[in-house]
């Protein structure tokens, strides 16, 4: 072992020294490459090899002579060795070697003071930390300070007690809350007399809105065809609507069952529609000219009135009784400008002709209005004229002409005298009849002075409902305003408004007038939208100023200020001070204006606000001269702007603390900067500010479409078209978390408040919530079949748990709620209660109490259970019955059976029987669904069979039927079973089993025959017979 040891140490120290010389690696090489050239050769297997290097007979017999005396001292001198002393040589040796234990002890103090030296390391480390700790959630402490704290304060916290109930947990489930859905998209609307429905059309739909409170009824599906018109009887009673399909479809109210079809109607879509005041006849008047009467009760046209050279754009009934008796009269307009007035009592001979054509419109003629008397007519046309009627005789006199001052859309008589309009200024206008001069106005929408913006904004039709005296005028960007009307002395009040469409949804930020908390809407329109929260109530505010599309909005940290960025390369500063007014503008990017963000404070009036344009620059502005009392909006130019991407910046935010600027651009980066604002004071009377860029962060592999700083951690978020999120440090700006998940480009990124999740949301339609720390997917919301442009994050408060709120390109705005408590907590106690009902069968299968037993099954919903339980039953039947009931199956099958007794029991046990004769209709309809599903399987036919044969002989036809029909009626036909369809699914299956079962029997009637024609050939019988019938017997 000694002369090992030895030889290890001298090879380590031979390796430690210098290389061979020159001439001895030349030599060394010289000789392995000789080695080389002989090794491959098969010529030269026999030839000596050079004697030189390791091929030496020196080398040779001194390893044999080192071997020799290894194994001398290793086997046949270790007796001698335990007995004698050693050898001077190996005392040599031995004290060359240093000890094991002098070894093991200098390696145990090195360890030793390694310990001691990390130990004093980590201490020196833990000296050095600050006290204070970032302030993160304080009341989940027990004590905590209650005043207003900086944001991106820091506070001691190390002597605190943290309270466990406390602590937030992460939210892992939501729930649908309230929705802002469309439900009007441009096109037809119609109102009851008394204004409580509103139909809209949506598309091919139909939309039932309730007045009062702005819930959407119900959608009424159409033929898959786009809808041109619709109207509702003036007895309250039927909706008519026309499709492209040219298709009539009449529906009952309130019910809104479909009562009748009529299929084509004209030869070209139906343009505008009129019912007559009896609500008996439906005037239609299609883009081919033609104009027909149906009689609504019997489907079937009474009048075709042909003669107009264009489409048809307005209608209007004239029913009137006079001494002669009653005349009724259509009204019809067309879009060269002329008017025709037909008689429909009028004797037909031939092809109808009008009794009168109106000429003085050069426009389209889009209002009609007769008066309460008759004798009075007011048209209105887009040349922006009102023309005067008077009746003389049976025909029509021009009266006058007045310049309206807009294009007129909508007309209507409220008294003999009064009449109103709606045109392309957005104003219900009152008028005198008599005098032909407005006396009141109402401006229901601000329309800009440029011309283009009118086709955009304006009224498109007015509709009155006599009941409440209130008008309902719809504009051109499809909002209801609801107008209260007083004809003594006239005047209009505007009472609420609906917003019908959206369109798409691109930013939203919470904001607060008064004590109510409103949702501040940026979508493709010039005005920016208000919603009430926490109410049914979905009566909108408008703010107006911006001359074209609102891009984005950010508000204060008590949300009672609001900025807004738009298209048409302009900042709004907005407040509440009773209502909401415009108090500042931002002039100065030379391209659209993006993205907008206030600085962080806790109340009042931000001093700056950043804003990032299309024209790659972002500028700050000084907000400190903004005063909430300012009549006049002030016009403010930017601090300081900086061009800082080379493509169009798409988004922008401020860190907590006010202290960084972070920006995502088209050109795939995000770029960190500090920033430094200084207010005004005496030395220096003008505010300050300074950015200086700190990194540029890459890694997304398309544009960066949305960033956000995490309120509690030093880090943010970047959501990009690539379809990641990416979490990177404040620290060293790189990026330490990746989170995949989303199927296309991430849209909107928003942290929690709490900062321990983050929400993302995609142009797939989901919201996905993650877990920063774990990196994994906490939860994914189905929001909407469309793109998700933004989101806001509204903290719990008053016991209202978290909500989500999200704005689709579709229109829709959801709030999703947080439920991740209640569901735990239902969890618990639905774990709870299983346990509990499982304890209670297994106890009532031991006590064999069957009926209490298949009610709870019943109630669990568990056909496992219950099938164990049929079968158990089944199965504990005396096995005389069951050979008795195998002896009747076969004679039925063989034709030879005879009647005799019933059987005693059809499941086994009459108790059961009773049990199933005595099921309730809905437990019954459940049992069969059971027995369904069971006769699939081979397996559990046998039981699902025998469960089937006792409900039949157990309950009646009519009972069954009845039973369905009850279920269809209770789950609206959209769960429950059908009868047809439950016998369809169970009818092939049956006949398979059948099928089987006979097979079976005729092979072992063949069997059996086999074996007595063998029995009796072999001469096998008489005695043999006898024992068996006996051991059969026994």
């Amino acid at each position: 072992m000694l002369i090992s040891e030895l030889c290890v140490r001298r090879i380590a120290v031979s390796t430690a020294q210098p290389l061979c010389s020159g001439v001895q690696r030349r030599a060394l090489h010289v000789s392995r490459t000789v080695f080389g050239e002989h090794a491959p050769s098969s010529a030269a297997q026999t030839a000596e090899y050079p004697q030189e290097g390791f091929n030496s007979s020196l080398w040779k017999y001194g390893i044999l002579a080192g071997v020799g005396i290894f194994s001398y001292y290793r086997f046949a001198g270790a007796a001698k060795r335990d007995s004698e002393e050693e050898s001077p040589v190996t005392q040599y040796i031995s004290g060359l070697i240093t000890p094991t234990s002098e070894l093991a002890s200098a390696n145990q103090e090195h360890l030793d003071w390694s310990l001691k030296k990390a130990d004093a390391q980590l201490l020196v480390q833990d000296a050095q930390k600050p006290p204070a700790h970032q302030m993160m959630y304080l009341p989940a402490f027990e004590q905590y300070p209650s005043r207003n704290l900086p944001v991106g304060g820091m506070i001691d916290v190390s002597n605190m007690k943290l309270n466990p109930e406390r602590v937030p947990r992460l939210c892992t489930s939501f729930e649908k809350g309230t929705a802002i859905q469309p439900f009007y998209s441009g096109g037809s609307v119609a109102i009851t007399t008394d204004g409580a429905w509103i139909a809209a059309s949506f598309g091919s739909e139909v939309t039932i809105v309730d007045a009062a409170s702005s819930q959407l009824l119900k959608r009424i599906p159409g033929d898959g065809e786009e809808l041109n018109s619709l109207a509702i009887s003036p007895n309250n009673a039927l909706l008519i609507t026309a499709s492209r399909s040219l298709a009539l479809h009449i529906y009952a109210l309130p019910h809104l069952d479909l009562v009748r079809t009529v299929s084509r109607t004209h030869d070209s879509p139906i343009a505008v529609m009129a019912a007559d005041p009896t609500s008996s006849l439906i005037a239609t008047g299609s883009a081919d000219g033609a104009v027909k009467v149906w009689d609504i009760k019997g489907g079937y046209c009474t009048h075709v009135f042909h003669g107009h050279g264009g489409v048809i754009s307005a209608l209007c009934w004239n029913v009137r009784t006079t001494t002669h008796g009653r005349t009724v009269e259509l009204v019809t307009g067309c879009v060269d400008g002329k008017m025709r007035v037909w008689d429909l009592q009028a004797p037909s001979k031939g092809a109808a002709k009008p009794v009168s054509v109106l000429t003085g419109h050069a426009g389209v003629v889009r209002g009609i209005a007769v008066s309460t008397d008759g004798q009075t007519l007011v048209s209105g046309a887009r040349d922006q004229t009102l023309v005067y009627w008077d009746r003389k005789g049976d025909r029509w006199q021009r009266k006058e002409i007045t310049m309206a001052g807009e294009r007129i859309e909508s007309l209507g008589f409220l008294t003999e005298r009064l009449f109103y309009s709606a045109g392309s200024l957005g104003a219900l206008r009152l008028w005198d009849a008599t005098t032909a001069q407005v006396v009141s106005s109402q401006l229901t929408e601000e329309v800009p002075q440029d011309a283009d913006e009118d086709d955009m904004r304006g009224l498109t039709d007015a509709l009155y409902a006599p009941a409440q005296q209130q008008l309902v005028a719809v504009t051109a960007t499809q909002d209801l305003a609801f107008v209260e009307v007083n004809t003594n002395p006239p005047s209009f009040s505007l009472r609420r408004r609906l917003v019908g469409y959206n369109d798409e949804i691109v930013d939203m930020a919470l904001v607060r007038s008064n004590d109510t908390q409103q949702l501040a809407v940026a979508s493709n329109n010039a005005q920016i939208r208000l919603f009430k929260l926490d109410t049914q109530d979905q009566n909108v505010e408008l703010l107006d100023g911006h001359r074209d599309m609102v891009l984005s909005v950010d508000a204060s940290g008590d949300q009672q200020w609001l900025a807004s960025a738009s298209k048409d390369r302009t900042a709004r500063i907005w407040t509440h001070d009773g209502e909401w007014r415009c108090v500042a503008v931002c002039e100065g990017h030379a391209e659209s204006v993006g993205s907008v963000v206030m600085a962080h404070t806790p109340a009042g009036l931000p001093p700056f606000m950043v804003t990032a344009s299309q024209d790659r620059t972002v500028k700050v502005w000084d907000l400190s001269s903004v005063l909430a009392t300012d009549q006049e909006p002030k016009k403010l130019s930017s601090l300081y702007t900086l061009k800082i991407h080379e493509k169009d910046i798409n988004a922008v935010t401020i860190a907590p603390n006010n202290a960084l600027l972070l920006t995502g651009s088209q050109d795939r980066t995000a770029r960190v900067f500090q920033l430094d604002y200084q207010r005004a004071t005496r030395a220096n009377k003008q505010p300050n500010v300074r950015l200086h860029p700190l990194a540029t962060c890459r890694g997304h592999k398309r544009g960066v479409w949305s960033v956000h700083f995490s309120p509690t951690e030093q880090a943010f978020a970047t959501g990009s078209g690539d379809q990641t999120v990416r979490l990177w440090s404040l620290k060293d700006f790189t990026c330490i978390r990746v989170f995949e998940g989303h199927s296309a480009s991430v849209l909107r990124v928003k942290f929690l408040p709490l900062g321990t999740q983050l929400a993302s949301a995609a142009s797939d339609g989901l919201v996905k919530i993650w877990n920063v720390r774990e990196e994994e997917e906490a939860t994914t919301i189905d929001a909407s079949d469309d793109k998700i442009w933004s989101l806001a994050v509204r903290a719990a408060h008053e016991n209202a748990p978290l909500q989500l709120l999200s704005g689709a390109a579709d229109s829709t705005i959801v709030s999703w709620v947080d439920t991740t408590e209640k569901v735990q907590a239902e969890r618990a106690t639905s774990a709870q209660e299983a346990v509990e009902r499982e304890q209670a069968f297994s106890n009532l299968l031991v006590l064999k109490d069957y009926k209490n037993a298949i009610a709870l099954a019943f109630q669990l919903n568990q056909p496992r259970r219950l099938f164990a339980l049929f079968t158990q039953i089944a199965a504990s039947r005396p096995e005389q019955d069951a050979i008795e009931s195998i002896h009747r199956l076969l004679a039925n099958a063989l034709g030879t059976a005879q009647d005799g007794a019933p059987a005693t029991s059809i499941t086994g046990l009459a108790a059961v029987d009773q049990i199933v004769a005595a099921l309730p209709q809905a437990q019954v309809v459940q049992l069969l669904g059971y027995v369904r599903d069971w006769n699939t399987s081979a397996r559990t036919a046998p039981i699902a069979q025998l469960i089937l044969h006792a409900v039949v002989r157990l309950h009646s036809a009519d009972t069954l039927l009845n039973a369905f029909a009850q279920a269809k009626r209770q789950e609206d036909g959209k769960t429950a079973p059908g009868l047809g369809a439950l016998l369809e699914a169970m009818v092939p299956y049956t006949e398979r089993h059948y099928a089987r079962a006979d097979r079976m029997l005729v092979e072992s009637a063949m069997l059996e025959y086999t074996v007595q024609a063998m029995d009796a050939h072999l001469g096998m019988g008489g005695d043999l017979e006898e024992e068996a019938d006996v051991a059969m017997e026994l």
